[in-house]
């Protein structure tokens, strides 16, 4: 990069001859706010310390401004990089306004006293934080959250080219998370080169520019949240199921975590839904472990969405389109290859009702009877009602939690459910 403030090129770090960070590149440049990610001890921490000259790596250099910062003299390099640690504990009962008085320590000359316009901007930057008049407490007797807002404040008054975080909130509620975020972006639209350790990735999607990724020390993958934060590298990473989908309001990308599947059964279910009437019974049967299939379900339908996402196999139809007669003979293999099929509570109209023959192709079928937290079951047509009432009369009509121990249990199937109802 043209503009790199800060340079990492072939950065190592070992103890003893355990590695800690192997081969780290990285470039941050002025008017940015790189994330740093990754799982707990993939080396963030680490990394943040070599970058602000703390640490000496064993490999490789950095360099800031152009110059390779293991030669730049530690008061002049505090004069251009701030670094906040996360560690928040006092050994000594220093006064608020002490802690923030030391980030004008590398503007000072050797025993020079502060001045007023120190104090004074060390006031400012406390108001910044929310803090303002806090200044004659003792920093000991702080809130994590507020020893953490303090310690922010501390940078800004340190009033460097380049600050870097070290998981800025992780005391802090969301709001004070909201806050610290937006100030450091404030930070990249001053022209400043911002780095921060995050562990919280929508966080780091919503509110950083750039984000590199570590495993075990390397860099997995690294450039803008979309790039990064990809299902393939996160699950490989991290060593979970993960789920990325852009928030409907800010954009970002959002980051939820896929439960392991428990393995209660390994049952096959078909589920026949619409209108986010498969949602909850989609996410209970996944996490049980079972092999579903869906469908048929139309472009961006809740039940369609949340099927792909969880790459189960479906079939769907244009948004507004009728389901056709190939549609339903490509999902009644699904179905008929199914242990059990699920009719669920939806409204059928002429769109769906392709959705009722599916059902009376089905190898084993029950069907939802809707609870009173659920929307009714609706007709839009004479002939969906009869070819509803047909469809039903060779099935059980269970209730959610039925349809669960149905499953849990490995009945042979809804017949047995169908003679103790009648």
């Amino acid at each position: 990069m043209s503009n790199a403030l800060l340079q990492a090129r072939g950065v190592g770090w070992r103890v003893g001859a355990l590695p800690i960070l192997t081969d780290v590149d990285l470039d941050v440049g002025r008017g940015e706010l790189v994330g740093i990610i990754g799982p707990n001890g993939a080396g963030k921490t680490t990394l943040l310390r070599i970058l602000c000259g703390l640490l000496r790596p064993s490999s490789g250099a950095v360099w800031l401004d152009g110059r390779e910062i293991g030669t730049i003299e530690r008061r002049s390099r505090a004069r251009s990089i701030a670094f906040m640690s996360q560690e928040t504990s006092a050994s000594f009962p220093f006064r608020v306004m002490d802690v923030l008085l030391m980030g004008r320590y590398p503007h000072l000359r050797r025993f020079e006293p502060e001045t007023a316009d120190d104090r004074d901007r060390a006031r400012r930057m406390l108001s910044y934080v929310g803090l303002l008049g806090l200044e004659e407490r003792s920093f000991a007797e702080l809130s994590g959250g507020e020893r953490q807002l303090v310690l922010f404040a501390k940078t800004l008054v340190q009033d460097t080219d380049a600050v870097i975080l070290d998981e800025p909130s992780s005391s802090l509620d969301i709001r004070h998370q909201d806050r610290i975020f937006s100030m450091a972006q404030e930070l990249a639209r001053e022209n400043r080169a911002v780095i921060t350790s995050v562990h919280n990735l929508g966080v780091a999607a919503q509110y950083c520019s750039r984000l590199v990724l570590l495993d075990r020390g390397s860099v997995a993958a690294a450039g803008r949240p979309e790039q990064v934060l990809r299902t393939d590298i996160l699950d490989r990473v991290y060593g979970i199921r993960t789920l990325v989908s852009p928030n409907p309001v800010t954009g970002s990308m959002t980051v939820s975590v896929i439960p392991w599947r428990a393995g209660v059964t390994g049952s096959r279910i078909h589920l026949i839904g619409g209108a986010g009437s498969a949602v909850n019974l989609t996410r209970e049967l996944y996490r049980l472990g079972c092999e579903l299939s869906g469908g048929i379900a139309h472009e961006y339908d809740s039940d369609e969405k949340l099927w792909k996402s969880l790459g189960i196999p479906c079939v769907t139809v244009g948004a507004f389109s009728r389901i056709t007669d190939e549609q339903v003979t490509e999902a009644a293999a699904m179905a008929q290859a199914a242990d059990l099929t699920v009719l669920c509570a939806f409204p059928v109209g002429p769109g769906n009702s392709g959705n009722l023959h599916l059902a009376a192709r089905a190898r084993r079928l029950v069907v939802m009877d809707p609870g009173p937290e659920d929307a009714p079951r609706t007709f839009f047509s004479e002939e969906g009602r009869a070819l509803f009432e047909k469809v039903s009369a060779r099935a059980a009509l269970l209730r959610y939690e039925e349809v669960l121990k149905l499953i849990e249990r490995g009945s042979d199937g809804p017949g047995d459910a169908a003679e103790r109802d009648g």
